[in-house]
């Protein structure tokens, strides 16, 4: 008699383990930061902590979350120009008082310091920066997803 129990692994599609990595790595970045506040212990200093911390009593809005993402994005990809004219020009229109710029600041150096860490504990993954943006990308969708009725 043939074992049956393994047998939805021959409909499971395919996947490079990096792609699975990111996927993983993704919904659980989109759900911490679904939970406020998220995890910010192990990635933001005592001192930066306490520096913002009006940004931890309540959850900001979404726009300021999207801008977060945004500028994780773009320090991952080094890219000082864009992210210094979104901190200049954006940031100002996205956070309405001090509680959510201090949660702006927050959540973009959790989410980078998240990536470059999982990039050094899975390097045998060779993930780059632009797969870790990638991720962030995808977390953003995850969070920000219509929702189902």
């Amino acid at each position: 008699m043939r074992d049956r129990r393994w047998d939805f692994l021959h409909d499971v599609e395919k996947q490079p383990v990096k792609d699975w990595i990111l996927e993983r790595f993704a919904a659980e970045l989109a759900r911490d930061l679904e939970g406020w506040p998220p995890p910010f212990e192990a990635y933001v200093a005592d001192d930066l902590r306490r520096r913002w911390a009006a940004g931890l009593g309540r959850r900001p809005p979404d726009e300021v979350l999207r801008l977060a993402m945004e500028l994780a994005r773009l320090d991952l990809g080094r890219d000082v120009e864009a992210y210094e004219e979104r901190m200049r020009n954006a940031a100002p229109r996205a956070c309405r008082d001090a509680a959510d710029e201090a949660a702006l600041h927050l959540v973009a150096l959790l989410v980078s310091e998240e990536c470059l860490d999982l990039k050094e504990r899975a390097e045998a993954a060779r993930l780059t920066r632009a797969d870790l943006s990638r991720a962030v990308a995808m977390a953003e969708r995850l969070v920000f997803r219509p929702a189902t009725r």
